[in-house]
């Protein structure tokens, strides 16, 4: 059985030899608490193995990988090999700010015993390490949050996305044993999908102290605006969105969503079925047509439920020629109908009115990656 630690660091590297170093120092350099660095290696073909490997210290365990399967599946595995009461993660191509970076979290923790997870700011920096001014970064002040409840932390999350930055993470390992690993099939959205999930059970902290130096390498981070990565992200937010509220409490809808309640209280879980489908139709959304789909999949299933279908007859005036108008309004296919308005518009003034369309209610982090997928 092996001996327990308070913390246990995850590091999983690829390809990240010219700053893998800085890295692992800024973990070493940690002060006034015990911890164990779990470092994998995820199949690098630069010498970034090499490197990690010539750094000795008794707290380092490496796990070096001949074959690249992805960062989820390496994380996970890690996890699993913690014996820390906390996990914290750093990725290999940044570096943690202060030798207190640790120290300054666990004390968040033990004095909010009903925190899961701690989370803090970022100062973004180049490839050469040199600052980047937030302002001109394509995320910004997004990690800038002010602590929520719970249930106002789901709320956010499912009308504007992701706003926590993993690699400031402290998190207990109880939580993964509680809500489960990284979905390993997600690649843009691991972290986004995993706060959903903790944020039934647990209450999250997020500091204002910048706690990590996060690298903004374009083209080559995972969350880099690539025409790729960007119709990846919508996928998976798809994905997401889809299975938001599978799990929650009722207590925690009702807190967070109240207000786009159609009945108050919904009195049975046929009635909340409903209730949830029906958020999907909310106005003035980021990305109206992943949210119409999904709303309008979930009636289709209802209606075709004869005890959901009685109570949507019967208490939401939703039989199947309002959902005909429904079908009709949400406009899920919009941008691809060829019966839509747009396909009479000339080629380059549909390019135009498709980008205004898709951008006039985006979060504004979110128009650059938009921006290149409809470029």
């Amino acid at each position: 059985m092996k001996e327990s630690t308070l913390i246990s660091v995850i590091m999983a590297t690829y390809n990240h030899a010219d700053f893998v170093k800085q890295a692992i120092e800024s973990v070493l350099s940690q002060q006034g608490v015990d911890f164990e660095f779990l470092i994998t290696d995820d199949g690098s073909v630069d010498q970034t193995r090499d490197v990690v490997a010539a750094i000795k210290d008794k707290r380092i365990q490496f796990f070096p990988n001949e074959k690249n399967r992805g960062a989820c599946i390496v994380t996970n595995e890690l996890i699993e090999r913690c014996s820390g009461e906390f996990i914290a993660l750093i990725n290999s191509d940044d570096y943690w700010l202060g030798k207190d970076k640790l120290a300054y979290q666990v004390q968040i923790m033990r004095d909010n015993p009903n925190v899961g997870a701690c989370f803090g700011q970022v100062r973004y920096i180049d490839k050469d390490g040199c600052d980047i001014e937030k302002s001109s970064h394509h995320h910004g002040h997004i990690f800038e949050q002010k602590n929520r409840p719970k249930s106002a932390w789901l709320r956010h999350f499912f009308d504007l996305g992701n706003c926590i930055c993993h690699p400031t993470i402290l998190i207990r390992k109880k939580c993964y044993e509680m809500v489960g690993m990284y979905d390993t099939r997600l690649r843009q959205l691991p972290d986004f999908d995993m706060w959903v999930r903790l944020l039934k059970v647990y209450d999250i902290y997020v500091s204002d102290r910048d706690m990590i130096a996060f690298r903004h390498l374009p083209g080559e981070n995972a969350s880099s605006s690539t025409p790729a990565n960007s119709r990846r992200l919508l996928n998976e937010f798809y994905f997401i969105l889809d299975n938001f509220f599978d799990g929650m409490s009722q207590d925690l809808l009702i807190e967070g969503f109240n207000d786009l309640l159609h009945i108050n209280n919904p009195p049975d879980d046929l009635h909340m079925d409903i209730e949830q489908a029906l958020l999907f139709f909310g106005e003035n959304r980021w990305s109206s047509h992943i949210y119409n789909l999904i709303g309008l999949k979930k009636i289709h299933f209802l209606l075709g439920s004869p005890k959901h279908r009685q109570i949507l007859i019967n208490h939401y005036e939703i039989d199947d020629r309002v959902f005909y108008s429904m079908a009709e309004e949400a406009g899920a296919f919009d941008l691809i109908s060829p019966t839509n308005i747009l396909s009479r518009v000339k080629t380059l003034s549909l390019i135009a009115e498709i980008k205004q369309r898709s951008l006039k209610h985006v979060p504004s982090f979110l128009r650059p990656i938009l921006s290149i997928i409809l470029k």
